[in-house]
C-alpha cells in the first residue's frame, strides 16, 4: 500500500519540479505577489491607510529614502491620508505628538528596531546605535555627567577659542563686503572643529583650512546615506559592508577619516606603559576613561572609544544643521532678522552681553530663543524617521492597541507641523508662536533630540555651542543672502545635510 502511495505520488513532484523548472520567472514573480498580498490583507494593521506598495513591501520606503527628502514624503504622506499612516508591511508612522508621548514614555518597552544595527562601528556600538536596551542604559549610565550642562561650562575655553577663530575667520570675509562668503561650510568646519576640542582636546584643522581634510566630512555623508537606505533592509547589510569576506578583499577597505584617525591615537597616546590610562584633563575621552576606572568591568575601553568617537559622527553634522536652517531662516525673514538684530542691540548697549557671549547671557535673549527653537521646529536636524518595535504583550498608542511586533516610526519634520499644538500655520517659521501659544506646550512635543530614555545624549554640547556662537556672528556682522529666497540645497541621508547658505559680510560699528 505504502508503494502504491509513493508511486501515486511522485509524478505529481515530477510535474510539479518540471513545471517550476518550466516557468521558473512566473513562479518566482507570482510567489512574490502573493507574498506582498500576504502581507498587506493577513496583518494587524491592515485597516491602516498608506501607499499600497508600502502595504506589500519595503520598496516605498528604500525608494523615499533613495530620493533624499523622505521628511517631504512623509509629511505628504500624512497630510493625504491621516495622523497615522501604513508605511511598510509592518511599520505605521504616527503624525500625533501624543503618538510620540506614547512611545517615548519611559518604562514603556518599546525598543530600538534593527534599523540601527546596521551604523559603524559594528564591534563597538555607541549610545545611538545600540541596540540591546541593557547595554544602552549601562552606557547611557556612565556618559550622562560627562555630557552634561556642568561639564559644558567647564570646557568653555576651548568652546570660546574655536568661536574666536571663526570670527577670524568671517572677519577676512566682512573686509570685502562684495567677497562672497559661504556660511554653510565654515559653519559645518566649526562644529566638526569644536567636537575635536570637545571630545579629544584637539582641532580636525576644518576651519583652520577652510576644505574638508581627507573628504572626511564627504565620507561621513556617504556613510549616512549607506545607514540610512540600507537601514530599510537591515538584513541585507550581511551582504554588502559586514560581509565577513569584506577583509579579505583589499579594494574593498575603505581609509578611515581624519576624525577616526586622531580618536584613535588620542586613545594610545594616553594609554601608559602597564596597560591604564592618563584620565587627567577635562575633555570628554578623559571624563570616560575616569568612568571606565570606576567600573571597567562594566564600561570597557571600547565603550569610551565608541561613545568619544560617535561624538564627533552624531554631534558636528546635527549642531551644523541647525546653525545653517536657523540662518537661512532668519535671513529669508527681514522683519525677524531686524528684530532679532534690534534685542541683540539692546543687551550689547546695555552691557549684558560679555566679549565671548555666555551661555546664561543667550538664554536671556527671548527673541532669539524663539528664533532658535523654531528653526529646531521647522527644520529638525535629523531627516529619516525614529523607529521602535512594539513591546511583545502589545501596546496602546494614542487610544488604539497595536499588538507585539508592530514597528512604529515617528520623523520630526511630520510631528513639528501638527497644527492642534503649534498653530493653523505650522508650516511657516514665524517665532512670534512661541509667545502667543503656550511655550510649554510646544516644547514638550518637540522631538528635534528624540525622546524618553533615548533622548540625545549630545544635546547639551549642541544647545550650549549654538547659543554662544550665534548670537556673537550676530552681534558682529550684518549679513546679506546672495540669493534671497533660493531655497537651501540638501538632502536626507539620517542628518539633514546642507548646503549653499552664500551670504555676504560686513562688520558692524561698535
Amino acid at each position: 500500500m505504502a508503494d502504491v502511495q509513493a508511486g501515486s505520488n511522485e509524478p505529481l513532484v515530477v510535474v510539479a519540479l518540471a513545471f517550476v523548472k518550466a516557468h521558473f520567472l512566473l513562479v518566482a514573480f507570482s510567489l512574490i505577489i502573493g507574498r506582498g498580498l500576504y502581507r498587506r490583507y493577513v496583518s494587524p494593521i491592515r485597516d491602516v491607510p498608506g501607499p499600497f506598495l508600502a502595504s506589500c513591501s519595503r520598496l516605498w520606503k528604500l525608494w523615499s529614502t533613495y530620493s533624499g527628502h523622505t521628511e517631504l514624503d512623509h509629511i505628504a504622506l500624512h497630510r493625504k491620508y491621516g495622523p497615522i499612516v501604513r508605511t511598510a508591511p509592518k511599520e505605521v508612522s504616527f503624525a500625533s505628538p501624543n503618538a510620540a508621548k506614547d512611545i517615548f514614555a519611559v518604562g514603556k518597552g518599546f525598543h530600538k528596531t534593527m534599523f540601527y544595527s546596521v551604523f559603524p562601528p559594528k564591534h563597538a556600538p555607541d549610545i545611538f546605535t545600540e541596540v540591546r536596551e541593557w547595554k544602552h542604559a549601562q552606557m547611557k549610565r556612565y556618559a550622562v555627567t560627562p555630557y552634561s550642562l556642568a561639564q559644558m561650562q567647564k570646557r568653555s575655553g576651548p568652546i570660546e577659542g574655536m568661536i574666536q577663530l571663526l570670527m577670524d575667520h568671517l572677519d577676512n570675509y566682512a573686509s570685502d563686503s562684495k567677497r562672497l562668503c559661504d556660511l554653510s561650510n565654515l559653519l559645518h568646519y566649526f562644529a566638526f572643529d569644536v567636537l575635536g576640542e570637545v571630545a579629544f582636546s584637539r582641532r580636525f584643522g576644518f576651519l583652520e583650512a577652510e576644505v574638508d581634510i581627507e573628504g572626511s566630512i564627504k565620507n561621513i555623508d556617504d556613510v549616512q546615506w549607506y545607514d540610512g537606505l540600507v537601514g530599510q533592509v537591515p538584513e541585507f547589510d550581511i551582504f554588502l559592508r559586514n560581509n565577513p569576506l569584506r577583509p579579505y578583499l583589499p579594494f574593498w577597505k575603505p581609509a578611515p577619516t581624519t576624525m577616526t584617525k586622531i580618536a584613535v591615537q588620542e586613545l594610545a597616546k594616553r594609554k601608559r606603559p602597564d596597560g591604564t590610562y592618563d584620565s587627567s584633563g577635562i575633555d570628554l575621552l578623559a571624563e570616560l576613561l575616569r568612568a571606565h576606572e570606576t567600573n571597567s568591568e562594566k564600561f570597557s575601553i571600547d565603550d569610551v572609544f565608541s561613545i568619544a568617537h560617535g561624538a564627533i559622527f552624531a554631534g558636528s553634522d546635527s549642531t551644523a544643521s541647525t546653525m545653517q536652517s536657523f540662518f537661512y531662516l532668519v535671513l529669508n525673514s527681514p522683519e525677524v532678522y531686524a528684530t532679532l538684530q534690534k534685542e541683540v542691540d539692546e543687551a550689547q548697549k546695555a552691557g549684558q552681553l560679555s566679549p565671548i557671549v555666555t551661555y546664561a547671557e543667550a538664554q536671556k535673549l527671548e527673541y532669539f530663543q524663539a528664533c532658535l527653537k523654531e528653526a529646531m521646529r521647522v527644520r529638525p536636524a535629523v531627516g529619516l524617521g525614529i523607529y521602535r518595535r512594539v513591546p511583545p504583550d502589545g501596546a496602546e498608542i494614542d487610544g488604539r492597541f497595536y499588538p507585539g511586533g508592530v514597528e512604529v516610526a515617528l520623523n520630526g519634520w511630520v510631528l513639528h507641523r501638527d497644527r492642534a499644538v503649534f498653530g493653523d500655520d505650522a508650516d511657516d517659521f514665524r517665532p512670534e508662536r512661541w509667545f502667543e501659544r503656550d511655550a510649554k506646550v510646544m516644547a514638550s512635543h518637540m522631538a528635534q533630540f528624540g525622546g524618553g530614555s533615548h533622548l540625545c545624549i549630545g544635546r547639551n554640547l549642541a544647545l550650549f555651542e549654538m547659543n554662544k556662537v550665534l548670537i556673537q556672528i550676530l552681534r558682529e556682522y550684518d549679513i546679506t543672502l546672495a540669493h534671497l529666497g533660493r531655497p537651501l540645497q540638501y538632502h536626507s541621508t539620517f542628518f539633514v545635510v546642507q548646503e549653499g547658505l552664500e551670504v555676504y559680510l560686513r562688520k558692524r560699528r561698535e
